[in-house]
């Protein structure tokens, strides 16, 4: 028998009386639970299983002569598992792995000498077993990892959910006082209900809100729901700075457990502010009348017939009358500046007001036709622009 065989012979006899020595496991075992944290309440029979598996494993690794990748080490996610359903940390888990290879390298190196086997050989042993630990490690730190982003996605899911209930329909006082407490929000000072709606599909309804709130020295708690968001306000951000890409319709201050008595006026205040074009922060106080287009829909369809309908009859130059009245109306009735704005001739602009009073037999002095001039523009989505368009003076 050549050199070779005989290291091959003597590296399986080895490993053989490896295996068969128990003293590892009991030895691993007292050092485990005397300098690892976290093994107090893991059964030592399952302590034994896992020393074993070690033992199974770095006679593997010797006799194929390389160490294995993380994807190679199914014991390794099994092991981290059971240890997550045990309550072990992962530091305690790859400290526990890591005395379990040196009581293992410990016997390894006093058994080698018997056996004959080289001193080159010996030194390899060790360096297979580390690059073994190394590779454990990381399919066990995989692990964690993956049940941290799977907890961390669960706790954002059970708060989305309170957040949602809380807001549009309330929840039990124990619900109520638990995710007040686990969320920080405030129980003895009102807030708000907010209704948040994208003006695109590609926007983030949320996080541009947030922002918001938080650089006017406040909070908002929110959660997706259907193309926006819904979320309670806690504080009074300034308005002016609402990001215009959203409608953030807000409910009045209320107590925490009256929640959905504001969110139910935010979603009336969302429903007329799309409908009008006004976005940025948008309540009761800003869209004042503007309000009564949707509450009373047979309002605005009667005037919309009666007012709109006639213009639109004339084809393009009603919508020409129609563009001159929207910026009469939008700069205050002031026909210069609405003028500008288009931008026609001031004579111009004149005419088609003008030949809109001919066509609704109407007068633009009449403090009425304005009035209902304005809810019909405004119904149109075509009166408030961007949302900033100031209110006529004479309204």
């Amino acid at each position: 028998m050549n050199a070779a065989g005989q290291d091959a012979e003597a590296i399986h006899a080895l490993v053989a009386e490896l295996e068969s020595d128990e003293s590892i496991v009991v030895e691993t075992v007292q050092t485990m639970l005397a300098t690892v944290p976290g093994y107090g309440g893991v059964p030592t029979e399952s302590i034994q299983a896992s020393v074993r598996r070690n033992i199974t494993l770095s006679i593997r690794t010797i006799l194929d002569g390389r160490a294995p990748s993380a994807e190679q080490i199914d014991e390794a996610e099994a092991l981290a598992t059971e240890r997550l359903a045990q309550g072990v940390p992962l530091g305690s888990v790859l400290s526990g792995f890591r005395v379990s290879m040196s009581v293992i390298l410990h016997h390894l190196l006093e058994l080698s000498p018997r056996f004959g086997i080289p001193a080159a050989e010996v030194l390899s042993f060790s360096t297979l077993l580390w690059g073994l630990a190394d590779a454990f490690s990381a399919r066990a730190l995989r692990v964690f990892q993956d049940h941290d982003i799977a907890a961390a996605l669960t706790d954002s899911a059970r708060r989305d959910q309170w957040v949602a209930d809380v807001v549009v329909r309330g929840v039990a006082p124990a619900d109520l006082r638990h995710g007040a407490d686990l969320y920080g929000i405030p129980t003895d000072s009102p807030v708000r209900a907010l209704s948040i709606a994208r003006r695109r599909r590609d926007q983030d309804a949320i996080t541009p809100a947030m922002a918001w709130a938080e650089a006017g020295g406040a909070r908002l708690v929110a959660a997706a729901r259907g193309r926006g968001a819904v979320g309670l306000l806690i504080g009074e951000p300034d308005p002016a700075t609402a990001p215009e890409q959203l409608i953030i319709a807000r409910g009045p201050l209320v107590p925490l457990e009256s929640l959905p008595e504001s969110y139910a006026v935010a979603t009336r205040v969302l429903e007329t502010a799309e409908q009008v074009g006004f976005t940025g922060l948008v309540d009761r106080s800003r869209l004042s009348w503007r309000m009564g287009i949707t509450a009373s829909p047979e309002t605005t369809a009667h005037l919309t017939a009666q007012l709109l309908e006639p213009l639109r009859a004339e084809g393009a130059f009603g919508e020409l009358i129609i563009e001159a009245l929207t910026a009469y109306l939008e700069h205050g009735l002031n026909i210069p500046r609405a003028a500008a704005a288009i931008p026609v001739h001031v004579n111009t602009l004149r005419y088609r007001l003008r030949r809109l009073e001919d066509l609704l037999e109407a007068s633009l002095q009449d403090l009425d036709t304005l009035f209902e001039l304005s809810w019909v523009v405004a119904a149109a989505g075509s009166g408030a622009g961007s949302g900033t368009a100031s209110t006529p003076q004479a309204l």
